[in-house]
């Protein structure tokens, strides 16, 4: 009785929600999508009556869609604002709209803040601060943030989450998937977008940042990797007060940089400070692989004397090994002219269907969107527009690129217009140039070449570890009667046979080849005795085996193509 109970005030609840979204699309002058949807019964009588609001535009459709998303508030606001991020997936005019819906909501009685408080820290308020402002200092749909004291004398800013949103979220993105269905129905066209699998996202991104304890740990990362600098602030997290609807923090005095308007009063200059958000942002990329992914002037405060204090680490970015071997090859590629290593790195990075992709097509495309960057220096690299260009990319050819990779673009976007509004003449490769080149000396290091030939090794064990088990489930389709074509002649397999036993020996003296000279790197830098004219005795050996190994594999695939030109 009380599931039943449930499932019709959801559906009351869908039903006024809808009527609520008609009704934002009609108020925008988007009555000919409400009429295609078949939304026009949510509508009060008079209004369906005015025709003429069903075909009258009022401005440009990425404005019309942000000015609903307002209207409509909370759940839809925060599927803006993931989607500001999705240049991948929707136009650059679309994405810088949607960044600017704003989150302030009417804060949250202070009973419910008190209460919620309690229920989660198990205590009264009284015993755990000495004293808590009844204003919170922000409030967004999320949660409301108070300043507060702790009975140990701290002073903290206190995080506290609004009451049953994650029931809200639940029900909201239910409605998100029956309009999905139906705009895919109304509009074909909509299908590539494949608009369930961008919901189920939202979905799977909501419920991490209603956990405030993953917030509360992606700020423990960042404290811990600028507590020794002194011109950056991250605050602690307490954890003993702190739980999935509750953060406890230090309290950071300071003031949003988008908010000041003389510099001087805070001991700070526009550069200085500038100077260090982008080496801190730099340091987190390059350095601690964690970085901020939304550094937009309102997240930053300046806390006077240049330095600077980050807030709001709800959604964070990770660089992974393979951004970084995806980034270096497109970089490498863009300054030597090289298409074929861009197009490497973009099939790294992720393609959703490789069947499909035109290699030809992809290069044409290539030099259309990137041919400003062909023998430019440095010093001339729009960052900002090479981001912009991949996603265009991205789009046009449906690749899926690693959210990850699209965070460090929006981060990276979002810091040329922090650049732009701060700095005059502004150029964000010469925070970048110095960067680069360690990622360039990293890449050829003995260390680096260690690793990607252990993972190339780990990867052929794999291989060949798991190939009698793949060979064993074919073998079993085949014997089911599953449909299966096979077409094997016995010269061909003899053929297969001896390619793969020579593959096989090729591999392996490319493997010995590899560590002697990672070897004989290694020999170099330690000075390892007795040396010879300076330089270790060892290394001398090293040389004369490398030569040696090179002279055979080099007479093997030459004898290959003889054989193969008689054939």
């Amino acid at each position: 009785m009380e599931e039943a109970s449930t499932n019709v005030n959801h559906e009351i609840s869908s039903v006024k929600r809808l009527r609520q979204i008609t009704n934002a699309l009609f108020k925008q002058g988007m009555g000919y999508a409400i009429d295609r949807l078949e939304l026009k019964r949510h509508l009060t009588f008079h209004k369906r009556l005015q025709k003429e609001e069903f075909s009258k535009p009022i401005t440009s459709l990425p404005v019309r869609l942000r000015r609903v998303l307002e209207t409509l508030g909370g759940t839809f606001i925060k599927l803006g604002q993931m989607l500001s991020m999705r240049y991948d997936l929707l136009p650059k005019e679309y994405c810088d709209e949607f960044a600017k819906l704003q989150d302030d909501v009417k804060p949250m009685h202070f009973r419910i803040v008190k209460q919620i408080i309690e229920e989660d820290l198990k205590q009264s308020l009284s015993r755990v601060f000495k004293e808590f402002d009844t204003k919170p200092i922000a409030s967004a749909s999320i949660g409301q943030v108070h300043k507060a004291k702790l009975r140990t004398g701290e002073m903290v800013a206190v995080k506290v989450q609004r009451p049953r949103l994650y029931d809200l979220f639940t029900a909201d993105t239910k409605l998100f998937h029956y309009l999905a269905k139906l705009i895919e129905h109304r509009y074909p066209e909509v299908k590539e977008y494949d608009l369930n699998t961008i919901i189920n996202e939202f979905e799977s991104y909501s419920k991490k940042e209603l956990d405030y304890m993953l917030e509360a740990r992606n700020i423990e990362i960042f404290h811990n990797n600028f507590k020794n600098d002194a011109n950056v602030s991250v605050p602690k997290v307490y954890w003993e007060h702190t739980t999935r609807r509750v953060i406890t923090m230090s309290y950071v005095h300071g003031v949003k940089i988008s908010d000041v308007a003389d510099f001087e009063t805070y001991h700070s200059s526009m550069k200085a400070m500038s100077n260090n958000v982008f080496n801190a942002m730099l340091d987190q990329i390059f350095d601690f692989r964690v970085f901020h992914a939304d550094p937009h002037p309102g997240n930053i405060l300046l806390l006077g004397h240049n330095k600077i204090a980050f807030l709001d680490f709800g959604i964070v970015g990770r660089v992974t090994p393979d951004m970084v071997d995806g980034m270096e090859e497109i970089l490498i590629g863009l300054l030597t002219m090289d298409l074929d290593i861009i197009v490497s790195a973009f099939q790294r990075l992720g393609i959703s269907d490789p069947a499909a992709f035109n290699s030809k097509q992809f290069k044409e495309d290539l030099v259309d969107h990137f041919a400003e960057y062909y023998d430019a220096s440095n010093n001339q690299i729009n960052f900002a527009t090479f981001f912009t260009n991949a996603f265009d990319m991205a789009r046009k050819y449906k690749m899926k690129l690693p959210i990850n990779f699209i965070l460090l673009g929006k981060s990276i976007i979002t810091l040329q217009g922090f650049g732009a509004r701060y700095i005059p003449d502004f150029n964000f490769t010469e925070y970048m140039k110095p960067r680069i080149e360690q990622m360039i000396k990293e890449r050829i290091s003995p260390g680096h070449v260690y690793t990607n030939m252990r993972k190339a090794a780990i990867n052929t064990r794999d291989f060949l570890s798991n190939l009698p088990s793949d060979l064993n489930s074919f073998f079993k389709t085949w014997k089911d009667g599953q449909k299966l074509k096979l077409e094997v002649r016995k010269s061909d397999m003899d053929r297969a046979v001896v390619e793969l036993d020579r593959s096989s020996n090729r591999l392996v003296i490319g493997f010995i080849i590899g560590a002697i000279i990672v070897s004989n790197a290694l020999i170099i830098h330690a000075r390892v005795p007795p040396l010879w004219f300076g330089i270790p005795a060892l290394t001398y050996f090293g040389v004369f085996l490398i030569i040696w190994l090179g002279v055979l594999l080099t007479i093997s695939i030459l004898r290959e193509g003889k054989y193969r030109s008689e054939d």
